[in-house]
């Protein structure tokens, strides 16, 4: 046998991998990077680069969650080393998933563009395919995928880049961080149904800041208030944070608690905040899951922007990963605990909250400013000198509930209310539907002083009111629909249904066809039927006696003087303001004919 000559073929080798090394470092370098940080690719580019990392790795998939009203896909990536590419399989591998949602404000985008160097390095260098040894990963590489392509130089004044970036908001002119509970935009349906599908274990919002400068290259909040469980508290407080302060800064970045200031002024004090479900923590919190919002600061470089949210991305996967049964075992339990304590316990759930006069110390690092006269604004106007400021403020950090309620065991809507049933099943709440007319002893609730905004707010008209509940006897027909607060979406359920939530669906304007008045009297007609009444009862008389004495212009208004004896008739429609969705106190007989 000839002896081979080793020199020119390791040669030839060597010189072949390095090529096609490079070609392979060249063929994966982002839009981000090519641009020397300073641009991020549009819609068609950015969806291309994630089918890529999925079409070359057997541990991807790239998946459409639906359409946009434009006729875009709202496209997800799964990521997972035994390929669990559907909820099932998922739960069984017994492993943590990991959602991330960017570009949900589409003009804040940093997500996207940390996201393509995290799956590149995962699945593709695989310098840190580690990551996905215990965590299957959900990313969302654009949420607003219209508002995407709405594309400017100018649609973040306050921002540093990129060169052009998407709008807040959607082509319907929805801001989806308003949208989580009453899910008004296609794109939001579309969400809770893959969201509820996939029921994530740890959920991660990134965003963009408004508002001051300072040192910080990223904030953030998670929810550790009595919004979530107290095993989920502890965790929050105990480990979460922690670890991500010392690892976000390990890796270069200097990061803080949401920062917003009391009276504007941070001399005064921060303040921390609880969400309500309509924002994305805060639906993670009623979803009963720790979910982070990511605020990177928007007068930082694009370059450190998008860095400093791969270095957050990367702490949060690394600590799920090192542990991942305890995420497991702790969303159990905290589901577990969820149902006893508010479902069986009946200890009152908060609605909403306030923060106390409580708080710890901070050392807030700061940029300093200038006030200067403005006559164009006629006041002086804030800015920024550069200068970095230290100083020690208030943290008001510690918030209770003001407001709770009770649950009841089910809660009843009629049949012809169906587009509340359509909502909340888009939330993955249980429902169950009557299968024969029945009786039933409930709690009503009679809506006052009704008023409404002056202006649409995210599309909506919203009501104030007073209420007032009483105990009433109804019979409800068959298909008629039962919710039993006896799940894990209780949350959910409570503050849709209970008129006391801000993001009930009352108080977002979905029943204001309820305050509507449609019967009318004449005065010919109603005029001795008022002299009936007042002259047989009277309490009533003294009622309307006093009114005229104290209220002058109900004095000299014949029609409410009228009016008055006509709500207290039998005439009055007894519906009017009078909430649909009752709560079940008993059930008096099971069959009625």
């Amino acid at each position: 046998m000839s002896k081979v000559k080793w020199g020119p073929l390791l040669l030839t080798f060597s010189f072949f991998c390095s090529t096609a090394l490079a070609q392979t470092q060249e063929n994966w370098i982002t839009k981000f990077e090519a641009s020397n940080y300073s641009e991020s690719p549009d819609y068609e580019e950015s969806m291309g680069y994630f089918q890529r990392i999925a079409d070359n790795s057997e541990y991807a998939q790239m998946r459409s969650m639906g359409k946009s009203p434009q006729g875009r896909e709202l496209y997800y990536v799964i990521v997972s080393k035994d390929k669990c590419f559907n909820y099932a399989s998922a739960k069984k591998s017994g492993k943590p998933i990991v959602l991330v949602q960017n570009g949900i404000h589409a003009g804040e985008i940093s997500g996207k563009d940390a996201s393509m160097l995290l799956l590149r390095e995962i699945l593709i260098t695989k310098k840190k395919a580690a990551l996905i040894d215990n965590v299957i990963l959900l990313i969302i590489p654009i949420f607003n995928v219209d508002g995407h392509e709405r594309r400017s130089p100018f649609n973040r004044i306050n921002q540093d880049g990129p060169k052009e970036m998407g709008w807040r908001v959607t082509s319907q002119n929805y801001n989806l961080n308003r949208d989580y509970v009453k899910a008004d935009a296609t794109e939001m349906k579309c969400f809770l149904n893959f969201f509820n599908e996939w029921l994530p274990d740890f959920c991660i919002d990134v965003h963009a800041t408004d508002g001051a400068d300072y040192q910080y290259v990223t904030n953030f909040t998670i929810e550790k208030h009595e919004n979530v469980t107290p095993m989920h508290a502890e965790w929050v407080r105990q480990k979460f944070i922690p670890h991500l302060y010392k690892s976000v800064e390990g890796k270069g970045f200097l990061i803080s608690p949401f920062v917003g200031f009391i009276d504007d002024d941070v001399k005064y004090g921060m303040r921390d905040w609880v969400p309500l479900p309509r924002f994305s923590n805060g639906y993670a919190a009623a979803q009963n899951r720790p979910g982070l919002l990511l605020e990177v600061h928007q007068m930082k470089p694009y370059r450190e922007r998008v860095f400093s949210t791969l270095a957050v991305l990367e702490s949060i996967i690394e600590l799920v990963n090192e542990n991942p049964s305890e995420l497991i075992k702790l969303n159990n339990e905290a589901d577990d605990y969820l149902i006893d304590f508010y479902a069986t316990k009946k200890n009152p759930y908060p609605l909403t909250f306030k923060l106390t006069d409580e708080f710890e110390t901070f050392l807030y690092k700061g940029i300093d400013f200038d006030l200067v006269k403005s006559e164009l604004a006629g006041s002086e106007v804030k800015k920024y000198n550069g200068k970095k400021i230290e100083m020690v403020v208030p943290y008001y950090n510690k918030a209770i509930g003001a407001t709770k309620i009770t649950l009841p065991d089910y809660y009843l809507i009629p049949a012809e209310w169906s587009e509340i049933i359509s909502l909340l099943q888009n939330h993955g709440i249980k429902i169950e539907t009557l299968e024969s007319k029945k009786q039933f002893s409930v709690e009503r609730t009679k809506f006052g002083e009704v008023s409404f905004s002056n202006w649409p707010y995210e599309g909506r008209f919203l009501p104030r009111f007073t209420s007032e509940k009483f105990v009433d006897t109804i019979v409800v027909n068959k298909g008629d629909y039962l919710i039993n607060t006896n799940q894990r979406g209780l949350g959910i359920i409570a503050h849709i249904l209970e008129p006391e939530s801000p993001d009930s669906y009352v108080r977002w304007g979905g029943m204001n066809i309820i305050f509507e008045r449609k019967e009318y009297f004449e005065d010919y007609s109603m005029e001795p039927i008022a002299r009936q009444m007042y002259e047989s009862n009277p309490k009533l008389k003294s009622e309307f006696d006093e009114r005229v004495a104290n209220d002058e212009k109900f004095k000299n208004d014949p029609n409410a003087r009228l009016n008055f004896f006509y709500e207290r008739s039998a005439y009055c429609d007894q519906l009017h303001n009078v909430y649909p969705v009752v709560r079940i106190v008993q059930e008096l007989h099971a069959e009625v004919e």
